[in-house]
């Protein structure tokens, strides 16, 4: 399996958490995870069907995330190895520090079938 390799950004992309974990448990237990290797500034859980089991991990600053990225590679959390990437985008919350921040569309997929049908 050949894994995409994203340019070093702040943003971590956390994936193979196991999904029953409630949300306020997961992002304390990321966040005591990844304060280790610098500043944290947001983690974003999502629950939705199909966004299950990942999260996303934003650091203050690119070189906290690689280590992060480096040190938690394949780290057992609740049982699960984890599996860290850097996100393929830049957070809104960073783009919105420095200055590149744009708003996305929202609702695109049912503006999509609205038109459609």
């Amino acid at each position: 399996m050949a894994s995409v390799i994203s340019q070093p950004n702040n943003t971590l992309y956390v994936s193979n958490i196991d999904w029953k974990i409630k949300k306020p448990l997961l992002r304390r237990a990321l966040y005591s995870l990844m304060t280790r290797h610098g500043k944290v500034l947001e983690i974003v859980a999502l629950r939705k069907e199909g966004l299950r089991g990942q999260a996303f991990v934003i650091f203050e600053d690119v070189q906290a995330s690689t280590a992060a990225l480096q040190a938690e590679q394949g780290f057992t959390f609740f049982g699960k190895d984890l599996k860290l990437a850097y996100a393929k985008e830049k957070s809104d919350r960073i783009a919105k520090r420095d200055g590149t921040y744009v708003p996305r569309a929202k609702r695109r997929k049912r503006e999509e079938k609205s038109v459609s049908e």
